[in-house]
């Protein structure tokens, strides 16, 4: 990480690399066989589904930093990394690279947001925001997904750690209720 860091963009920062060790251990602990299986009661995506959507986003804002414009609708779906674990860790290794790479410059750039925003017709709409809030809003959204894939390998047999898929305010407010626990 850079040196220059203030202290707010190295939580950023810090946050989105725990985010990329949750994913790495995920795909440590789950079996190939259950990354790529469908859940019995038909839930709508594979854990290796949910892994590539989180990884999309992640690329998404890493394009968006060279060019000016996130597509957050960006999707590989179909892409060999829903059903590949070790390509999925490697591209987390990545993320966490570039990642380490980004300045406080970097984070504080302007950055247009384009995506949906309503189901029943199509409408795009195009949204300023900076490198920095968005890397907030993908770490958030990836931790959604990591719920969703404990839950998933939890209904496939599949015991992953107990603080995958829990978001940064709910692992404080654990800590303030629990102190000593860890």
């Amino acid at each position: 990480m850079h040196s220059s860091l203030t202290k707010a963009d190295s939580a950023i920062i810090s946050g989105n690399l725990d985010v990329a060790y949750q994913a790495q251990q995920l795909l440590t602990s789950v079996t190939s066989a259950a990354y790529g299986r469908m859940r019995a009661d038909g839930f709508t995506s594979t854990i290796g589904q949910h892994m590539r959507h989180a990884l999309d986003m992640y690329w998404a804002l890493h394009q968006g930093e060279g060019s000016g414009v996130m597509n957050a609708d960006g999707r590989r779906r179909g892409h060999r990394v829903e059903t590949d674990k070790s390509l999925a860790q490697a591209e987390w290794q990545a993320i966490t690279s570039w990642l380490h790479t980004l300045s406080s410059q970097q984070l504080e750039q302007s950055i247009q947001v384009s995506t949906q925003v309503t189901l029943y017709a199509s409408n795009t709409v195009t949204t300023p925001s900076t490198i920095m809030r968005e890397l907030i809003a993908v770490a958030s959204h990836a931790t959604h997904h990591f719920a969703m894939m404990r839950t998933a390998a939890y209904d496939l047999g599949e015991v992953l750690d107990k603080e995958i898929g829990i978001a940064a305010a709910t692992a404080s407010y654990q800590r303030e209720q629990h102190p000593c626990a860890r």
